[in-house]
């Protein structure tokens, strides 16, 4: 049975439910400390599940889970890298050490994560890893939230170089990028006030989503947008002339993005 590592933040079972029930493997989740008393709790029959509870805001936990996974003998030949969340309001609104863990989180433990497990999914010619981003790594900056879309950004390219060192080697590397999605990510941050405001064709479910990044990453491509709309939100800040596109997005980012 292949086994997939998923790092999540949050506890989502529409998300899991929908990338993994239908692939005949064991789920590893990786989760938050908080989380995983909830998770650990869940049974759902179409799931070989084990939950391992880990902070990746803590510099030591993905070797520490690497090793952990090793000592159990599962063989890892998927990873889904979601852990994420948002730290609101205006850079210096925050102490460093807030900015610090968001860091760890979105960044370095994504590459340390995919450092450990990608060397054995080469070896077997066989690997897939799906990459949460984000539509805002694709559109102009905004106030607010500052790290969040240059993590993003990062997240994609780095998905993007993997995908080609790795793709001869049996390994497809995906960058998803979603729009706004039905997750429990505006609660969290407490933004759900404000993005509620939104027009709801702007919305995905989380389990549309989910299938769009497991097709994508199945299909061997290297990045995904979720949805239409995203689409042409991508394209139009893309090719509009900058001073366009960054009023475009940022006269509409001040709507549910606290810069004070």
């Amino acid at each position: 049975m292949r086994t997939i590592v998923a790092s999540i933040t949050r506890w989502d079972i529409v998300w899991l439910t929908a990338i993994f029930s239908l692939h005949s493997k064991r789920l590893l989740a990786v989760a938050m400390p908080q989380i995983s008393r909830t998770a650990d709790g869940f049974c759902y029959p179409l799931l070989a599940m084990v939950v391992l509870a880990a902070d990746l805001a803590d510099p030591k936990a993905p070797q520490e889970m690497f090793d952990a996974i090793q000592a159990a003998g599962l063989q890892v030949d998927t990873l889904v890298n979601n852990a994420g969340y948002g730290v609101p309001g205006r850079y210096l609104s925050e102490p460093w050490a807030s900015h610090r863990d968001f860091l760890q989180v979105m960044m370095t433990a994504v590459a340390e994560l995919t450092h450990l497990f990608l060397p054995a999914m080469e070896a077997n010619r066989y690997g897939r890893i799906l990459n949460v981003a984000s539509l805002a790594g694709l559109v102009p900056a905004s106030a607010g939230h500052t790290l969040y879309g240059a993590s993003k950004s990062w997240m994609i390219r780095f998905s993007e170089c993997l995908a080609m060192e790795s793709e001869s080697r049996g390994v497809h590397v995906t960058a998803l990028c979603p729009g706004f999605t039905y997750t429990e990510f505006h609660d969290v941050n407490g933004m759900r006030a404000n993005v509620s405001k939104l027009p709801k064709f702007l919305w995905l479910s989380s389990a549309e989503v989910a299938k769009i990044g497991v097709d994508a990453v199945e299909a061997g491509k290297r990045r995904v947008i979720s949805g239409f709309t995203n689409k042409m939100i991508a394209w139009m800040t893309r090719y509009l002339p900058d001073f366009l596109s960054n009023a475009l997005v940022g006269g509409k980012a001040k709507q549910f993005r606290n810069a004070d």
